[in-house]
């Protein structure tokens, strides 16, 4: 298929998300302009804490959706006011910590449904983040002392959120297929740690392939330095599309 036949696949570019993982507002503002055709969704975390709000409306005026990556973990009534922040702000998916548990996932909820429907808009999907990508077994038993497999792990945090409301959850391309089938058919699973095959999985450890990860029901794959450190961010870009059109 052509680079441009793969452009213009709705469904690829719709499950492809770019991590922002910049520090230049003028970058990141370029880059976006330069990917907008091909990537879905991009993801903001520590440049907006450097830049706030602003930048965020701004890759929003070029027609594309933002994920927020705030990985919440608060007290409730913190919770409902980052819900309703984010609602008004105009992204399209946040992200919050499934360990802060049920009360404090529903607050955020709660707050941006009452949020959104005083606005006449869509709320942003919240997903919950089960276990970070970097975490592996040993990690899990030792440092964070959580008894059991990294599958079951998730599958417990997952169950949580979505009793707590949330649309999806955060997880490794590695448990989808193993936990899918207990969660709603709705459910939005976003997977970093995918990789073309022999990629290097860098600080994450629980890795797949694009397709691997689509093909078990991956939602949206979050790509970074495989995009953003290419010489030719386009080319890369279309390269993962590639990967992954003929499953999605």
């Amino acid at each position: 298929m052509s680079s441009i036949e793969t452009a213009g696949n709705p469904t690829a570019r719709e499950r492809l998300c770019l991590a922002l993982d910049l520090s230049d507002r003028a970058e990141i503002l370029r880059i976006v302009d330069e990917l907008k055709d091909l990537v879905g969704y991009f993801k903001l975390n520590s440049a907006f804490t450097l830049h706030g709000p602003e930048l965020v409306r701004e890759i929003l005026d070029r027609d594309v959706k933002v994920f927020m990556d705030l990985k919440l973990h608060d007290i409730p009534n913190t919770l409902a006011g980052y819900g309703k922040s984010v609602t008004h702000l105009g992204a399209h998916l946040v992200t919050l910590h499934t360990a802060g548990g049920l009360a404090m996932m529903r607050a955020a909820v709660d707050a941006a449904d009452k949020a959104a429907q005083e606005l006449g808009v869509q709320r942003p999907k919240l997903v919950g983040v089960t276990l970070l990508t970097s975490v592996d077994q040993e990690e899990l038993n030792g440092d964070l002392n959580i008894s059991g497999s990294i599958e079951n792990e998730v599958r417990r945090r997952a169950l949580l959120a979505a009793e707590a409301g949330l649309d999806g959850i955060v997880c490794s391309p590695t448990e989808i297929k193993a936990i899918r089938s207990d969660l709603p058919e709705d459910f939005f699973f976003v997977t970093p740690g995918a990789r073309s095959p022999g990629v290097s999985g860098h600080d994450h450890k629980r890795i797949g392939t694009h397709a691997e990860a689509i093909a078990d029901g991956s939602s949206l794959l979050v790509v970074g330095r495989t995009i953003l450190n290419a010489a030719d961010r386009r080319q890369a870009a279309l390269g993962v599309l590639g990967e992954i059109q003929d499953v999605s």
